[in-house]
């Protein structure tokens, strides 16, 4: 008998005491009439040559491996750019052996950027570089490199 009148009881809270259907609330707009702030642009962080110069400035700096001079792949380096331009934080997002990621984390934090803006003011962005490995050193020819 007490089990019976459990269980009408638990049967009369569900059909009786809960929401069939979800219930949504509006917060003051309508909502199609959702009010959207225009936001300000973001101009990402660039280096003072522009793509061409931090080519150039990879492949100059980059210092080849005698030991991985074999070695094929990109080598991929997430950085914080800090407001005044200046690379504060590093992470290897994609490796091809722990000399090459080394040197290709020494050439990045050289690195110098004008800083990401938003509106007038500077901020902090993140940027990823690509190390284009090919026979141990960089290179950013389609080519194949060819030591002679």
């Amino acid at each position: 008998m007490k089990q019976s009148i459990s269980i009408i009881i638990v049967i009369a809270l569900f059909s009786f005491g809960l929401p069939t259907r979800a219930q949504f609330f509006e917060f003051g707009y309508p909502r199609n009439e959702r009010r959207q702030e225009p936001q300000e642009t973001v101009e990402p962080a660039q280096y003072k040559g522009g793509t061409a110069g931090l080519n150039r400035f990879l492949e100059k700096e980059f210092k080849r491996v005698p030991e991985k001079s074999d070695v094929e792949g990109n080598i991929i380096i997430a950085c914080i750019i800090g407001e005044k331009g200046k690379v504060t934080e590093t992470q290897v997002l994609r490796s091809l052996g722990t000399e090459l990621d080394n040197e290709a984390l020494r050439v990045v934090k050289k690195l110098k950027f004008k800083p990401a803006k938003q509106g007038k003011k500077a901020v902090k962005s993140r940027i990823n570089i690509s190390f284009p490995i090919r026979r141990g050193k960089v290179s950013f020819s389609t080519l194949k490199t060819i030591d002679v």
